[in-house]
């Protein structure tokens, strides 16, 4: 049997951060969570996804950023790009903006915050 729940990808590395994003939309949404970028494109190939969270300092040849313009270019506004980041400066911001996420937030980030722009979107 399928699951009828929105299916979210998140791509994040930190693995307090995945348990923190498990805790609160688990219960919502059928989560995917990868580490990588190169993860994260093989998840997208297998899986139809409404909301992407994606950290923008990731390991490896890409990071988030890198993600952020890969889905804007593949998929436009089908697949939406909600990016979290430690770093709390104006460029980080502008950078994951004008690679095409659709909000930008700092960690951490609050629960309330991260539910309404997921539903947002969806």
């Amino acid at each position: 049997m399928s699951d009828p729940k929105t299916k979210l990808l998140i791509v994040e590395d930190d693995i307090s951060s995945q348990q923190y994003y498990d805790i609160i939309l688990s219960d919502l949404y059928n989560l995917t969570i990868v580490a990588t970028v190169e993860a994260a494109k093989q998840a997208i190939q297998e899986t139809e996804f409404s909301v992407a969270i994606i950290d923008v300092s990731l390991p490896g040849d890409e990071d988030g950023i890198d993600l952020i313009k890969f889905l804007t270019v593949e998929y436009g506004q089908t697949l939406p790009a909600i990016a979290i980041s430690a770093h709390a400066f104006p460029q980080n911001r502008e950078d994951a903006m004008t690679a095409g996420a659709v909000e930008y937030f700092t960690k951490p980030i609050m629960s309330g915050i991260l539910l309404d722009a997921v539903q947002k979107y969806i």
